[in-house]
């Protein structure tokens, strides 16, 4: 006589009907996917659509920012004294270069975005951000006064330059000046998974493919479920 087990997991034959089965992921599931995944890169200081309002934010200043300073930089270098002409050309330069900047800081910071634990450190020690900001102006005016003539000085502009478009471009109000309810804590240690639940995921995820292979045969050869 046949034994019986409760933990025998469902045989392939066993699979439920199709019109059972969840319906397969649509436009709008992807779209929902895409919408997580931009959420997750931003930092969590807000729920939903915030989250990408911020980051948002967070580019539009910097770009502002940055188009601003590369204005001043051009106007003090002497390159917008040639006319109107020379004026526009130097507002088209400080919105190109600032618009490269801008893309290339935010994508030096994406670890400070994706990873859990790098992103609540710097939220919450968000006073960095702005004294990077006050250095880099500060270098970028230093440039201006101790140029070798019309060109300011490469190497207070550049290290000037980075800083101040990295710092604006990830800057957070500083945790400890918010508000209690408004602070932004420290995550929570994960709880390791036991070699229990792992089996049970693997047999899972075993059962599924076998029914995904014995369904895609009888799809094949044009059975019907």
């Amino acid at each position: 006589m046949a034994a019986v087990y409760g933990d025998v997991p469902r045989r392939v034959h066993d699979a439920p009907p199709a019109r059972d089965r969840m319906p397969r992921a649509g436009l709008r599931a992807s779209g929902a996917r895409i919408v997580g995944t931009a959420k997750a890169a931003a930092p969590p200081v807000a729920r939903g659509a915030a989250q990408l309002g911020v980051l948002a934010a967070q580019l539009i200043a910097t770009g502002a920012t940055l188009t601003v300073a590369a204005f001043l930089l051009l106007v003090t270098a002497g390159y917008a004294d040639d006319g109107v002409g020379a004026l526009l050309l130097c507002i088209v330069a400080a919105v190109v270069l600032a618009s490269i900047s801008t893309v290339f800081v935010i994508v030096v910071g994406v670890p400070l975005r994706i990873s859990r634990h790098l992103r609540f450190w710097w939220i919450r020690n968000g006073e960095l951000a702005l004294v990077g900001a006050v250095i880099g102006a500060a270098l970028l005016v230093a440039s201006a006064l101790l140029g070798d003539g019309a060109a300011p000085s490469g190497w207070l502009l550049v290290p000037g330059w980075l800083l101040l478009a990295f710092s604006v471009a990830h800057s957070w109000w500083p945790n400890r000046w918010r508000p209690e309810r408004l602070r932004v804590k420290s995550p929570e240690p994960g709880v390791p998974t036991t070699g229990a639940a792992r089996g049970d995921r693997m047999r899972r995820a075993r059962v599924s493919f076998d029914e995904f292979l014995a369904s895609s045969g009888r799809a094949f050869r044009g059975e019907r479920d």
